[in-house]
């Protein structure tokens, strides 16, 4: 019983990254809008490389930092200090302001991907790629 159990489990898991994966191809977009909003032009880059590589279906589990760095800024963590820029930039943005709710959604669907890329590397299976 708690094999089948697990295995559910797991099933949910794999489902969920497939999800993250078809997030990124077909929204991709949206991420790289939303960092650039809060980031800048650096950061909108380092979210297009991450879209790239969902896109081209590589392994995304490889970009486990990139991914949990994206989160940190859409969540408004602290990032890399004031001397880059970020803190200013997004200090300046207004939460009302229409871009702040693609920053939000774009934040739930990042926390999900890296709950589910953790969950799976903790299960055995370290590599996340051509899930969709």
């Amino acid at each position: 019983m708690q094999h089948d159990q697990d295995i559910g489990a797991l099933r949910r898991q794999v489902e969920r990254a497939g999800d993250f994966v078809r997030w990124l191809r077909t929204e991709g977009d949206r991420l790289v809008d939303a960092a650039g909003f809060l980031g800048g032009p650096r950061w909108a880059r380092r979210a297009a490389v991450i879209v790239r590589v969902a896109r081209e279906g590589h392994d995304l589990a490889a970009r486990q930092s990139e991914l949990r760095a994206l989160r940190g800024l859409l969540r408004l963590n602290p990032v890399n200090g004031d001397e880059t820029g970020e803190a200013p930039r997004i200090l300046s943005r207004h939460p009302d302001d229409p871009g702040a709710l693609e920053v939000r959604l774009c934040a739930e669907a990042l926390d999900r991907g890296v709950r589910t890329i953790e969950a799976l590397r903790l299960a055995g299976i370290p590599c996340l790629k051509e899930a969709a």
